[in-house]
């Protein structure tokens, strides 16, 4: 009988046995199917970056009207090619950035086929961002950059030749602003171009012919602009509730839930207009409550908004601008390595602060963050400050000082450089997917609100005997995004007017009328891109919060830099994307 036991137990362990090495041999393979890269989906997504996104091997668009139509007809082949991959086949990752390219071309493709911005927008065709990098911040020898730059202003003559067939609606607005702007690629052209051929002996003559050429055709642009268009019908630049809630279900994936309700303070249906609007004006509320509170604690005599216009009085000078922010560039590396917020494993990274060329300047009222290009292999950038126009007048250069004042300067700097925009962009090139290297989302401008709201005030980057002040300053700025819901939302789909948004701006806001203005005009040219940030942010401050409830799941101990490294490698995709990719490597790595 035992000789009986012992055979029976020993063929059970063997059938144990081979069970389990059944179920192991399944598993490798199953997990090694997994991680397989399915080609047919990689392709596709480097067909995207060449065709749509023009990365390499596409000549720039000629920005005419068949250009545009073939960039629609474009993206819907590749959506539709896009969908007839089965998502079974994908791994992980690629499901993940299957969904985030399907996001992007159905919202554009959406706005496409809605809003034809070549046909009411003279700006659009004055970009000018290549021929300014090969002029300033170009590394390689100015031989090769000059025969681009030849390149770059032949470009220029025709995409405003198009222009001027295209531009079938006129908006006074936007034609007033596109004069100044004229003005600045007109003294780029007369003094820059000119200095640069010098140091380019062999494409000087070539150079210096197409400027002229280029000269000619700025002088073209401005006439069609003064005696053409105003001739054309006038122009409505909303967008429309149906497309701006396409753009919040689809390019930015809001899901709401009882979560993101309780930490955003938000009703039922807050992620969509009108909802969306009214929401808006409720965290308004909620933050003028918390300047009041902050405004007590510095002179109970007086209002926030007083005390915020005392405090812009202390400002850099004119000549002291660009190092001001220099200094305050380089403080903020320096600040996230003493604070051990976020890694930043390479020692030969940069950023410093330069003046925006001429043709910027009234683009913007105060500046834009580094910018290195996407796959470079540089990590050197510079943070661009709107300098003061010499041909102002005198109180409106005092008034655009101002707001670019020391409080405002360390409330932005760590948004603007590290650990914010700059550092982002050197973790995205570093990505190994390549999706997420070119593309972004609303989350990456919604990251830097979390580092400027939160991580700022609350990790000692202010000076200490500044740091009630410029709380208030950073309590303001936040008004300032909760405002953007509010204007966004309302402008583009006809709860506010254009003069109502731009009081808000200056009168509950606070900033002089012509920032306020200039906020105001971009808003009204990039419908539903300006506000989702704001709501992401809470995104993100909900899922900093998940994140430590999972790791005690997982029996481990969550630590703050450790979450802000797991994000930058992610990459800044819609938060519902990051938060699924997030969970599934905590369940990788402690539960695999």
């Amino acid at each position: 009988m035992n000789e009986t036991i012992t055979k029976h137990t020993a063929g059970r362990l063997f059938l144990s046995l081979i069970a389990g090495l059944t179920w192991l041999i399944v598993t490798l393979a199953s997990a090694q199917a997994q991680d397989a890269l399915n080609p047919q989906f990689e392709a596709l997504v480097d067909r995207y970056l060449v065709e749509v996104r023009g990365i390499e091997g596409r000549e720039p668009s000629d920005m005419s009207a068949e250009s545009f139509a073939k960039d629609l007809a474009k993206r819907r082949e590749i959506l539709q090619a896009l969908r007839g991959i089965d998502r079974k086949t994908l791994n992980f990752e690629q499901d993940i950035d299957y969904r985030f390219l399907e996001s992007l071309l159905v919202s554009s493709i959406a706005e496409s086929e809605q809003v034809k911005r070549w046909q009411q927008n003279p700006r659009e065709y004055l970009e000018i961002r290549n021929l300014n990098y090969r002029l300033d911040a170009d590394p390689r020898p100015p031989a090769m950059r000059a025969a681009e730059m030849v390149d770059d202003l032949r470009l220029l003559q025709v995409r405003m030749a198009n222009g001027r067939k295209n531009l079938s609606e006129h908006i006074p607005r936007w034609v007033e602003l596109t004069h100044p702007m004229l003005d600045g690629i007109q003294a780029i052209l007369e003094t820059q171009v000119p200095a640069f051929a010098e140091r380019a002996p062999m494409h000087r003559a070539a150079l210096l012919a197409e400027n002229e050429k280029t000269l000619a055709a700025i002088t073209d642009f401005r006439d069609f602009l003064n005696n053409e268009l105003p001739d054309k019908p006038t122009g409505d630049w909303r967008i429309g509730a149906e497309l701006f809630n396409t753009m919040l279900e689809t390019r930015q994936m809001f899901t709401q839930t009882m979560d993101m309700r309780r930490i955003a303070r938000a009703q039922d249906g807050f992620m969509r207009v009108p909802d969306y609007h009214d929401w808006g004006w409720r965290q308004f509320g909620i933050v003028e409550k918390q300047l009041e509170v902050q405004a007590r604690k510095i002179d109970p005599d007086k209002s926030w908004l007083e005390i915020i216009k005392e405090t812009k009085q202390d400002h850099p000078s004119a000549e002291n601008l660009v190092f001001a922010h220099h200094e305050a560039t380089r403080r903020s590396r320096e600040w996230v390595i003493e604070q051990d917020l976020v890694s930043i494993p390479w020692d030969d990274d940069d950023a410093i602060m330069v003046a925006a060329a001429p043709n910027q300047w009234m683009t913007q009222w105060w500046g834009w963050g580094p910018g290195v290009p996407a796959g470079s292999d540089s990590r050197k950038a510079a943070w661009t400050v709107i300098p003061v126009n010499p041909d102002w007048p005198l109180d409106v250069q005092e008034a655009n000082l101002s707001e670019k004042d020391y409080s405002f300067m360390y409330a932005i700097a760590t948004h603007e450089v590290y650990p914010g925009h700059h550092l982002q962009r050197l973790y995205q090139n570093e990505n190994p997917r390549k999706l997420r290297v070119y593309e972004s989302s609303y989350s990456n401008q919604a990251w830097c609100y979390y580092i400027e709201w939160e991580l700022t005030p609350n990790y000692g980057f202010y000076p200490p005997e500044k740091q009630e002040l410029y709380t208030l300053e950073m309590l303001r700025l936040k008004l300032w995004r909760m405002g953007r819901v509010i204007i966004d939302s309302g402008l583009h789909t006809g709860r506010m007017s254009y003069d109502e948004a731009v009081e808000l701006e200056t009168d509950r806001i606070g900033f002089v009328r012509q920032g306020g203005q200039i906020n105001i005009d971009t808003i009204t040219e990039i419908g539903g891109y300006m506000s989702p940030a704001t709501l992401g942010y809470f995104e993100w401050m909900l899922l900093r919060e998940d994140y430590f409830k999972k790791m005690r799941e997982l029996d481990q101990k969550g630590e703050l830099k450790d979450f802000h490294d797991r994000v930058y490698r992610i990459g800044f995709l819609p938060v519902t994307l990051v938060r699924e990719s997030l969970m599934h490597e905590l369940e990788q790595e402690f539960r695999p």
